[in-house]
């Protein structure tokens, strides 16, 4: 019996050891050293959920390191929290995760050194739980500090890029300042030599532990050879900032490096090292010879290293930073441990939370459906509720953005005892897809509501092809290349859940692609496009039925792409839930071309993409939220 049993018990027995499941790739292995944790890494987006519930002991968020320009990319933000009490996963509740990509790096041949672009940050979000961690800031560019090709506003980065560099003028560009408290700015590029030699070194990324060091000079203006000083150390670019070190594994790692700078012309001829917790080094002069620049490394969160123009008759162009990571520390609960929030006497079902108004001094249970489920309603009681349906995906192409899912909102519902079935709709896959509908109906059918899925965005492939208006849903895609906004889908009670994306501009076909429109929210429509500019997504609405005021039902940002490879831009997501449009310069390699996600939890629209064979972002999940007293009127009227 032996020999036949322990064949079949040896797959459940491995299934058991993993603590979380996740929809993304990661991996899950014991802690060297605390009994029982497991340390769990994700390396890219995905949905995290566990069969039984979990004690949180730690979490670390890296995000991604920005690119080189001519200065190094700074490393990605370090976020390493521990909690003071109790913290928990449960199994009622689902978790996304976006680990944030590198940036990719500047457009750089011949005397161009643009700047990199931003890193991208990380997230991992819950009911309860909320963290981000931003992405480094691009290198800064060659010839003056606002040499950038992308609209990047300071708070979408945490440490700053390396400083760029004047082509004929003997005076330093700055770095990039910090994009976020707790973050560190770039170093100082330098441009001395003979006049009109354009000879200089760019500053180093900012890394997450420290600045980005100055580039080092140690001739003066007249002389046009690099030396050594007397204890033979050449001048050289700036280094990368120092990242943060972490044990959060059992083994202490360094994350957030920043990249090194690179150098102009050969008379100027040390690159700058990468900091240490992954950057990439510049390019320039190592020992005896001149080498590119390397990418920050992934799951690291570095920066960049810079290029190299006119060095050695060569141009070296920068590199990409590294992609960031997620990393929990994991742990089963101790005997008669757990979260005091899973039981309500009212009803179950859902992620189950309760908060107090400190206003109205109310206590007040709340259920939050994020993926479908069912309500138990043990006892008759009026509650506050949201239905959010699936945001759209964005388009592809020069594309327009998703529609938010329909949101439906209503005071004093009342939930008669008896058993709910609750669907939760998905967001809209790429590209130009719908999202699903968010439901509610009670086992006898009398009662049934539905949030509607948001339309997908529109979108071309080329200035000839196929031009794709938005598609209708509970808020409207954007529509792309001259046509026009497409109204809502009215929900079954006729009335309207949400706006019209925006209307896509005509161009002639011979000029460059236009900007993509906005996808509509449930606040407001999308923002119409234009030749050279995008549209925004429509802006959602915000509920503080969680305890916490909350945006919902966001559009999504408009895509943009152009064959000149200057002045890219990309729609802005609404209200921040909305996916970010994205845009593309002329070559694929440089740059993500791929629309950003709508927000899981808000059905917000996904962003859409690029130019070319470009994917919208898929529409962020809907949710299904209550509310109700701890100690409901109804109860309280038939005490007295």
């Amino acid at each position: 019996m032996k020999r036949i049993l322990l064949p079949l018990l040896l797959p459940a027995l491995a299934a058991a050891e993993n603590h979380v499941s996740y929809t993304g790739t990661f991996t899950e292995t014991d802690h060297p050293t605390i009994a029982g944790a497991h340390v769990v890494t994700l390396q890219t987006d995905g949905t995290l959920s566990v069969e039984e519930d979990v004690r949180l002991l730690r979490i670390l968020l890296v995000g991604g390191g920005g690119a080189g320009g001519f200065g190094g990319g700074g490393g990605g933000q370090v976020i390493d929290w521990t909690p003071d009490e109790p913290a928990f996963l449960k199994s009622d509740d689902r978790y996304t995760a976006v680990v944030g990509y590198g940036g990719f790096r500047s457009y750089n041949t011949g005397s161009w050194m643009n700047r990199g672009h931003n890193g991208y940050a990380s997230s991992f979000s819950g009911t309860a739980l909320s963290f981000s961690a931003h992405g480094g800031g691009g290198g800064l560019a060659f010839n003056n500090a606002d040499g950038r090709w992308d609209v990047e506003e300071p708070s979408d980065y945490g440490n700053g890029g390396g400083g760029g560099g004047g082509n004929d003028a003997s005076y330093p560009f700055a770095g990039s300042p910090p994009g976020a408290d707790g973050c560190f700015r770039g170093g100082t590029a330098t441009n001395y030599g003979k006049q009109s030699t354009g000879c200089g070194g760019a500053g180093g990324g900012g890394g997450a532990g420290g600045d980005g060091q100055d580039s080092q000079v140690l001739h003066t203006a007249d002389q046009n050879d690099a030396w050594q000083d007397e204890n033979g150390n050449y001048e050289h670019a700036g280094n990368g900032g120092p990242g943060v070190v972490s044990d959060i594994t059992g083994e202490s790692v360094s994350y957030g490096g920043g990249g090194g700078g690179g150098i102009r012309r050969s008379a100027f001829k040390h690159g700058g090292a990468g900091g240490t917790g992954g950057g990439g080094r510049g390019a320039g002069l190592f020992g005896d010879a001149f080498t590119a620049s390397t990418a920050g490394t992934d799951g690291l969160g570095g920066g960049g290293g810079g290029g190299g123009e006119k060095a050695y008759n060569s141009t070296y162009s920068s590199s990409p930073g590294g992609r960031g990571v997620v990393i929990l520390l994991v742990a089963p609960l101790a005997a008669g441990e757990g979260p005091a929030d899973h039981d309500s006497a009212w009803a179950n079902g859902g992620t189950v939370s309760t908060w107090r108004d400190s206003v109205s001094k109310k206590n007040w249970f709340v259920h939050e459906f994020r993926g479908s489920g069912t309500l138990v309603v043990k006892r008759g009681f009026d509650a506050e509720l949201l239905l959010v349906g699936g945001g759209g995906s964005g388009g592809s192409g020069s594309a327009a953005g998703g529609g938010a899912g329909g949101l439906v909102h209503t005071n004093g519902f009342h939930f008669a005892g008896g058993t709910y079935t609750v669907t939760v709709g998905a967001g809209g896959a790429p590209s130009r897809q719908n999202g699903g509908n968010t439901t509610l109906v009670s086992r006898d059918g009398r009662i049934s509501l539905v949030a509607l899925g948001g339309g997908g965005g529109g979108g071309y492939f080329g200035k000839s092809s196929t031009k794709y208006p938005g598609l209708a849903g509970g808020s409207s895609g954007g529509s792309a290349w001259g046509a026009a906004a497409v109204d809502p889908t009215p929900g079954p009670d006729g009335a309207l859940q949400g706006h019209a994306g925006g209307s896509g501009v005509s161009a002639n076909p011979n000029s460059d692609y236009p900007g993509g429109p906005g996808g509509g929210g449930a606040g407001g429509p999308g923002q119409d496009s234009a030749k050279n500019a995008v549209g925004d997504g429509g802006p959602g609405l915000s509920f503080g039925i969680t305890g916490e005021t909350r945006w919902y039902a966001g559009g999504g940002g408009g895509g943009y792409s152009t064959s000149t490879g200057v002045n890219g831009t990309k729609g802005r997501g609404g209200s921040g839930v909305g996916g970010d449009g994205e845009c593309r310069a002329t070559a694929d390699s440089f740059r993500r071309w791929t629309g950003h996600p709508g927000l899981d939890g808000t059905g917000s629209g996904g962003g859409g993409g690029g130019q070319g064979q470009s994917t919208g972002g898929r529409g962020g999940c809907g949710v299904l939220i209550l509310r109700y007293l701890a100690s409901p009127p109804a109860l309280l009227l038939l005490m007295k």
